[in-house]
């Protein structure tokens, strides 16, 4: 049986630390801000590019579109974006922040920052700036991986049996 330690893969620890940030940053929100972090993915990614139909804003922040909506629905009671229909396709509505979220903006970033703070505390901005470039590295190695045909090969299937 081949064994694999999970817990000291690279992958592993990418992801709980991901996570750990995500727990970190959304207890920082609530607490300071009063919105999710889900919330300000959404205004993060309409700070960068105002007007996003529903389904880019999905794409944009990483979730389902049906995931999306309740989130939309509730920071629009909020009072923190507006739907707006599309005049090119009545179908579809492009979200806009009302100056209520452009308000809130700082202290959420002022929220990232401290996260960020406190999880490089006691590194070096050297071991920091080689961390960012491999990771970098190992983003760019994944992707080119996924999309060459080794990606393709159907793995070998399991008897479950054994």
């Amino acid at each position: 049986m081949i064994k694999y330690d999970f817990e000291n893969s690279i992958g592993y620890v990418v992801n709980a630390t991901a996570k750990a940030f995500q727990r970190s940053l959304d207890v920082e929100l609530r607490k300071n801000v009063g919105v999710t972090l889900g919330q300000w993915r959404v205004v993060w990614a309409l700070m960068l590019q105002p007007g996003l139909t529903q389904k880019d804003l999905a794409e944009k922040v990483g979730i389902e579109g049906a995931t999306l909506v309740p989130i939309i629905d509730k920071m629009e009671k909020e009072n923190l974006l507006k739907r707006k229909p599309d005049s090119n396709d009545r179908r579809a509505n492009r979200i806009y922040l009302t100056p209520k979220a452009d308000s809130l903006w700082e202290s959420m970033i002022e929220c990232a920052i401290r996260i960020r703070k406190s999880s490089t505390k006691n590194i070096s901005d050297a071991d920091m700036q080689l961390t960012l470039e491999t990771l970098r590295k190992i983003s760019k190695n994944l992707v080119v991986f996924s999309e060459s045909d080794k990606a393709l090969i159907p793995a070998k299937k399991i008897n479950r049996t054994e």
